[in-house]
């Protein structure tokens, strides 16, 4: 017994110093380049006036062919530089392409990204609101509306940025793409889709893709209260399966033991209690190399031990909606259709519901799961509107890339924390990697817990200083890429 016992007493021993060797050499990744940050010159008013023209994405067709029409006008007319000095062309009647050729075609090109499209206000929201949601209205501190976070604050951002570098005589030895889709928010299928197309086509091939997605976080990560600036390296994929049942209903007095919605509510609950597996995606490993050495100590020490701590790291994780989302392909009813009185029982049943898939994890691969997990022939399990997107492609982030755009985030918030992430929702930066392997998603507006709700909500607005801020990270961005 002796022997044993100090044969686990060595072996704890030697556990502990591995751990504590490998918690005080946990170090974030490679060092960013310093860079000086681009001064530039913003009036908040500007993002004001692009929030009142209503781009609203309801349908495809539904377009407001008069919101999308005064919006490129406005944009014309605010950056005249912009207008008169690159190439401008207008895709599928909405989307838009800006082309700043550089004098160097040798070089692969820079692509920046943004929408133009917003999502609608709930009317019985709208008293809610401090200020009108398209009025555009700016106070000493803030840019309110529609659209100021997702995603006209980035559109005008990256065109500001551009009118101060002309205005200063910058001429790109690479050449610059803008690319602004007009229906992102109901797919992107007719906007980005088509500029990645039309740029394939005519054979770009792009040092990098940048789109919104990321975000400059303050007090988000816990136990970090500096900025953390979140980079896209990689999208959830997106997938809603129907589950329906039909069986004869009739009279409530008088139910068959099995009913079609009895079915399909134990077909529901089946699936709640078998999810998916959590596991680690290169994403997430990035995020766990380059946050943890951030951490307090005993979160340092798990996140630099993952092979001891993995269990304990998916526990902390699976305590909020967002943290479990990141480990695992989450899924979730998202309709329930059935029954049209008390009295009478449904002769059909039917559920819609929604995936988003970890890297890895295909739509064929869910769509089997669910079969084999509910294992009942009364239920029809298909692809729900025959939409189907796997997770995307996984940008490196050991790169070159990947460096700069960290260090046109340091050269604004110099304290910030760069690292990987995986983005939960879906973007038009999903297109471009026909384009592309380094497809990268971030949003430079700093965001604080209390702003998340903001984005497709209420009283939707970005700080004056942040967006100036913005104004300068893509020029700071755009100097150093153009200058390559």
């Amino acid at each position: 017994m002796k022997r044993i016992f100090k044969f686990l007493l060595l072996a704890l021993t030697v556990l502990l110093v591995v751990v504590l060797y490998r918690t005080f050499t946990f170090k974030a990744g490679a060092a960013l380049q310093v860079l000086d940050r681009e001064e530039v010159s913003v009036d908040p008013k500007v993002l004001g006036g692009a929030i009142r023209y209503p781009t609203i994405s309801h349908k495809a067709e539904m377009i407001d062919e008069e919101a999308f029409a005064g919006f490129h006008h406005y944009l014309d007319s605010v950056f005249p530089l912009t207008d008169s000095l690159l190439e401008k062309e207008t895709i599928n009647g909405y989307s838009l392409i800006y082309t700043w050729k550089g004098s160097d075609p040798d070089l692969d090109p820079l692509v920046l990204m943004a929408h133009q499209d917003v999502v609608p206000v709930e009317y019985s929201t709208q008293e809610q609101w401090d200020f009108p949601p398209f009025s555009g209205s700016v106070t000493d501190k803030y840019i309110y509306g529609r659209g100021t976070l997702d995603d006209k604050g980035c559109l005008v951002a990256i065109v500001y940025a551009v009118e101060n570098l002309l205005k200063s005589g910058f001429k790109p030895k690479r050449t610059i793409y803008l690319c602004f889709g007009h229906d992102e928010e109901i797919s992107g299928r007719d906007g980005a889709r088509i500029i990645a197309r039309t740029l394939e086509e005519r054979g770009v091939r792009a040092a990098m893709v940048l789109d919104e997605g990321g975000t400059l976080s303050r007090g988000i990560v816990p136990g970090i209260e500096k900025e953390v600036a979140l980079i896209g390296t990689a999208e959830k994929g997106y997938i809603s399966l129907e589950l329906s049942v039909d069986l004869p209903g009739g009279h409530s007095s008088m139910p068959e033991k099995r009913t079609a919605l009895g079915i399909l509510n134990q077909a529901l609950y089946t699936l709640e209690e078998n999810p998916f597996p959590e596991r680690l995606t290169p994403p997430l490993e990035g995020f766990v190399d380059n946050v943890g050495p951030e951490l307090p100590f005993i979160q340092k020490m798990a996140f630099a031990n993952t092979w001891l701590f993995k269990p304990l790291i998916y526990n902390v994780y699976r305590q909020s909606a967002s943290g479990a989302a990141l480990i695992h392909t989450t899924q979730v009813p998202t309709i329930f259709q059935s029954g049209v009185k008390d009295n009478i029982v449904p002769n059909r049943a039917k559920a819609v519901v929604n995936y988003r898939l970890l890297p890895g994890d295909s739509p064929e691969e869910v769509l089997k799961r669910s079969k084999e997990i509910v294992n009942d022939t009364a239920v029809r399990i298909s692809v729900y509107e025959d939409v189907a997107i796997p997770a995307s492609p996984i940008s490196p982030y050991r790169s070159e890339p990947y460096e700069r755009l960290g260090s046109a985030v340091r050269a604004i918030y110099p304290e910030a924390v760069v690292s990987p992430y995986l983005v939960l929702g879906a973007t038009d930066g999903r297109y471009f990697y026909s384009i592309s392997q380094h497809v990268y998603r971030f949003s430079p507006f700093p965001m604080e817990k209390e702003d998340l709700p903001r984005i497709h909500g209420i009283n939707e607005r970005v700080s004056v200083q942040g967006f100036e801020n913005s104004v300068s990270f893509y020029a700071t961005l755009l100097k150093d890429w153009g200058n390559q």
